[in-house]
């Protein structure tokens, strides 16, 4: 007999799933009722496509592209699904793709606010290439990163590990400030699949098999003890 995924302990199987539910966009009709039953909750979304993204070109620290065309009616689309969620507060990194991606969801009364620990996953000496270069000058270093991001970092990178340790902290100190609501924090792809990872409690590997395109988003609940990694539908019911 053949043992289900779960029995197998196939995080890689698990993992797509939860992708799968999560990368495509959502609305914020649902959880409007339930803000406030519990403790507060996390929306974290990815900025809208950047000029980077269209070069597919990675960038952390050098350089700071901005939102391209697209990018910002993605931006205002993913918005106006959660435009009916009272927002507690906005938080975002310091960079114009996700300032300019948190724009669209400011309320009367709600300010962005920068928080450096949502700041894209450290890139070091990759910072600011094209992928196709990287790939044709480092194969080897760049499919090791990519299926390993904990052994393949580049040199001066950063490690998923990492990633996760200082996004778990903005997560600790929100929960803190903000014990009850919605919070939404625009952030990078890689901080997001480190925050589910480790949510999940599943290897830093599984990362290769989490897609998140650009203004995806994922909901996290604070539940006495832990984080909680919650769906919502994709469109409000009617």
């Amino acid at each position: 007999m053949i043992e289900p995924p779960c029995l197998q302990q196939d995080w890689g199987y698990a993992v797509r799933i939860v992708s799968m539910l999560l990368s495509s966009a959502f609305g914020g009709d649902g959880i409007t009722k339930k803000v406030g039953v519990g403790g507060v909750r996390v929306l974290i979304v990815r900025h809208g496509e950047s000029e980077a993204n269209r070069e597919n070109r990675i960038v952390s620290y050098r350089g700071d592209p901005g939102l391209t065309d697209l990018g910002r009616q993605e931006a205002q689309h993913v918005a106006q699904m959660w435009s009916k969620a009272p927002i507690e507060a906005i938080y975002t990194s310091a960079l114009r793709r996700t300032q300019q991606t948190a724009v669209a969801f400011v309320r009367p009364g709600v300010k962005i606010q920068l928080d450096e620990r949502l700041h894209e996953i450290g890139l070091g000496r990759w910072d600011g290439q094209v992928i196709a270069d990287i790939e044709r000058a480092e194969a080897d270093r760049y499919r090791r990163w990519k299926e390993d991001p904990e052994i393949g970092a580049p040199e001066g990178g950063e490690l998923l590990s990492q990633v996760a340790g200082r996004m778990h902290e903005f997560l600790d100190d929100v929960r803190r400030w903000h014990p009850q609501g919605l919070v939404v924090a625009v952030s990078h792809s890689d901080c997001m699949k480190a925050v589910m990872l480790s949510v999940l409690a599943a290897p830093w590997q599984s990362a290769q098999w989490v897609h998140l395109s650009n203004t995806a988003g994922i909901v996290l609940e604070w539940r006495n003890t832990h984080w909680q990694l919650m769906t919502q539908p994709a469109m409000p019911p009617g």
